[in-house]
């Protein structure tokens, strides 16, 4: 989208709001720009088109489900990992229960929340 070239045609500024960068300055400085109220486009092809087709968004949210569900399972992993440890274990003992248990549990919450997000 152009800005307005042409005062003559107020058609043209109907999709514009004003906005002032300095109002919150209460400064005698009175600029103002014409904004779009909706999203532009370089090319008027990219406006007709969709988003994300079916097949990127069914890859998106399975990608999305999986990172979250690791995320929260390596946490939930961890958390039992430092619980499971004894008083009598070895700091590499302690290490290797968390590495553990974080990588169990976030594997198969991970692989939950992307079956999920493939549904």
């Amino acid at each position: 989208m152009a800005y307005n070239t042409n005062p003559s045609n107020p058609n043209e500024d109907h999709n514009r709001r004003l906005y002032n960068p300095y109002q919150d300055l209460q400064l005698p400085i009175q600029t103002l720009y014409k904004l779009p109220t909706s999203p532009e486009f370089l090319f008027s092809e990219e406006s007709l088109s969709q988003r994300r087709s079916w097949g990127e968004n069914l890859t998106y949210y399975t990608g999305i489900g999986y990172l979250s569900g690791s995320l929260a399972g390596a946490g939930k992993g961890l958390v039992e990992g430092i619980k499971a440890s004894e008083n009598g274990d070895s700091v590499k003992l302690k290490v290797n229960r968390m590495l553990n248990g974080s990588g169990h549990t976030g594997r198969r919450l991970g692989n939950r929340a992307g079956v999920m997000g493939l549904l």
